[in-house]
């Protein structure tokens, strides 16, 4: 009889204590400057992450982080290898992925140049007129990829797969390229922290701005009911907005 009750409670501790394990949730750790740093940039960890950190609850979930390249990424949230990531909206996208509501951050697409050369850029087809450097994985307009393609033709267009070596490329005398696009908000951070901010013009001309939104694959199994994990997000990103605390976050990358 007293062994019959040793097993109980021991059975019982083991159930309490796989219920307190977190469960695993996998994201993508894109190096995507100021809002996702693969691995840390001083003391950031990134807007993106600072902000799920917060607000994905910690005792029920435990984020993994895995780097992954952006095609890969779209590959494994269709197929639920992945569980979480930050898109902005696409209605194909709703075919593999549940998006939630509330914005948790927004980022304006444009372009830099060195500041000696004054280039200018009143509007989109300005860039017919200057060598272009195409950072891979960026999601670009339709306007931007037709005028991409055709400069191609042309070899107008130099490929890279590194922000800081772009900057790099664009600031060599001669340079390799004139003009770069990407979100504004990655080339001041990136010019900041190389140190090159006084060298290089952010256009004031803006093709677009994106909100981004957490979202689950549909397929993935960690997270068992996804509209409420992304409810419970989309709260505490409003909470925080509210409260200021948000913007005293967002303020120490510079947004």
């Amino acid at each position: 009889m007293r062994l019959s009750c040793i097993a109980f409670v021991i059975l019982v501790n083991l159930s309490l204590s796989l219920q307190a394990t977190p469960i695993p949730v996998t994201i993508n750790d894109i190096k995507w400057p100021p809002f996702f740093f693969p691995n840390l940039e001083g003391k950031y960890k990134g807007l993106g992450k600072e902000l799920l950190t917060l607000c994905v609850n910690n005792e029920k979930y435990q984020l993994n982080y895995t780097t992954l390249p952006v095609k890969r990424t779209h590959l494994y949230m269709k197929s639920g290898q992945l569980d979480i990531a930050v898109y902005s909206h696409k209605t194909s996208r709703e075919q593999f992925v549940i998006y939630g509501k509330e914005p948790i951050f927004m980022s304006e697409y444009g372009f830099v140049s060195v500041k000696d050369q004054d280039i200018k850029l009143n509007r989109i087809a300005d860039l017919y007129l200057y060598q272009f450097g195409n950072l891979a994985g960026i999601s670009h307009t339709p306007e931007i990829l037709k005028i991409i393609e055709e400069k191609r033709l042309h070899d107008e267009v130099t490929e890279g797969y590194d922000i800081d070596s772009m900057f790099g490329q664009m600031l060599t005398k001669p340079p390799r390229f004139q003009v770069m696009a990407n979100s504004k908000e990655t080339f001041k951070w990136r010019a900041k922290q190389l140190g090159i901010t006084d060298q290089v013009t952010v256009h004031p001309l803006t093709v677009t701005e994106k909100a981004y939104f957490l979202t689950v694959s549909k397929k993935g199994q960690a997270i068992e009911d996804k509209q409420a994990f992304l409810d419970s997000v989309d709260l505490c990103i409003k909470q925080l907005k509210s409260s200021q605390q948000y913007q005293e976050i967002a303020a120490k990358y510079g947004l």
